[in-house]
């Protein structure tokens, strides 16, 4: 009977040890590290439209443009491109509306890729 015991005692054992080790988070983050950025050839075309596709266009485009701001061609970015606002929407400076509306920033390697395009002057191409 007693060796029974220790055997049900031993599975248990390793069950919630198994159970515990399970709860490791191993996020894309923990298992690969900070991805890097590429910061090569930062354009309208190259990289700044998909950001603002994804993030922005949904409130900010042809269908609809909450305060008539748009993002969905590099002629409409230019106007906020021009007048300071994209820079502080995105860098969530003080004065300005923080973009994305009611979301934290943008992740580093995007809002550092925006604020270098908008360093460089904001090349199309």
């Amino acid at each position: 009977m007693r060796r029974k015991s220790n055997i049900h005692a031993l599975i248990i054992l390793l069950l919630t040890t198994v159970a515990l080790l399970s709860c490791v988070s191993k996020n894309e983050l923990d298992l690969y590290g900070t991805p890097d950025c590429d910061t090569t050839n930062v354009t309208w075309n190259s990289k700044i439209s998909a950001i603002m596709q994804v993030n922005c266009v949904v409130c900010h485009g042809e269908e609809v443009s909450y305060n008539g701001v748009r993002h969905d061609s590099y002629k409409s970015e230019m106007i906020v491109v021009n007048d300071g606002r994209l820079r502080g929407v995105v860098n969530h400076l003080n004065g300005f509306a923080k973009m994305p509306k009611d979301r934290g920033k943008l992740p580093a390697c995007e809002l550092k890729l925006i604020n270098i395009w908008l360093d460089n002057g904001a090349p199309e191409n």
